[in-house]
């Protein structure tokens, strides 16, 4: 038997060897290729979509690479394996340290104001009111339109404006109002109340209570001291 013959005979058996293995074994291992590359593909999502979600609940703070791993349950290298992949997909900006970001995070941000509860404003009748700082409450600044400052809602007249007894009312300080809008009206010099505003066809103000029980206020003397813009409530 020459050389040539006998390199024949050992890749022939090369050759069956090969197609044994890949017919036995080939479809398996390709399938089980795939479910691990679906799976990752689906792990990735996840990540994303919980830093895009922990940004957007705080904030515009980054989850730390521990909080990550802890929700997703992955070990530190199996962890920071997927986050260079959602970096170099361009997913993230990640220097594999301590920064992380995503497009558009800073839009997520949001800033805010502590605003000053200046006590109760009667709902009802006109009352006296003095400003008293009860506390403050920080709210998105992009709420805030100049100088504001929240009222705590007294009474029932404006229940049909959504204004419940106890709620919280923003209030832009204004000494004009368009009409038909929601004031904090100085009635005759010494007592306020919130009511909507409106001009008559003669000429006058009227304050009108958004509760039938309530009739309409003719004051001699109207101020108006601010202009509602918000109702904040508890859910009961």
């Amino acid at each position: 038997m020459t050389s040539l013959d006998t390199w024949s005979i050992i890749k022939e058996k090369l050759n069956f060897f090969y197609n044994f293995t890949v017919g036995k074994y080939g479809g398996v291992s390709g399938e089980r290729t795939r479910k691990m590359k679906r799976m990752n593909e689906e792990k990735l999502e996840k990540m994303l979509d919980f830093i895009k979600d922990y940004i957007g609940r705080n904030n515009g703070r980054s989850p730390s690479f521990s909080e990550i791993l802890e929700y997703m349950e992955m070990s530190n290298s199996v962890g920071y394996r997927y986050l260079i992949t959602l970096r170099d997909r361009g997913l993230v900006e990640y220097n594999g340290r301590d920064t992380l970001r995503v497009k558009g995070q800073e839009r997520m941000r949001m800033d805010f104001r502590r605003v000053p509860i200046l006590g109760a404003i009667p709902c009802g009748l006109p009352e006296e009111h003095s400003e008293l700082v009860e506390g403050y409450v920080a709210l998105p600044d992009e709420w805030l339109d100049g100088d504001c400052y929240l009222l705590r809602a007294d009474g029932d007249s404006m229940t049909g404006a959504g204004i419940d007894d106890g709620d919280l009312v923003l209030i832009r300080r204004a000494t004009v109002s368009e009409t038909g809008r929601v004031v904090v009206a100085l009635v005759d010099g010494t007592d306020t109340t919130l009511k909507r505003y409106y001009v008559d066809k003669s000429g006058a103000a009227v304050l009108h209570a958004e509760n039938p029980s309530y009739p309409d206020i003719r004051p001699f003397h109207l101020a108006v001291q601010g202009v509602a813009v918000k109702v904040i409530k508890d859910v009961r």
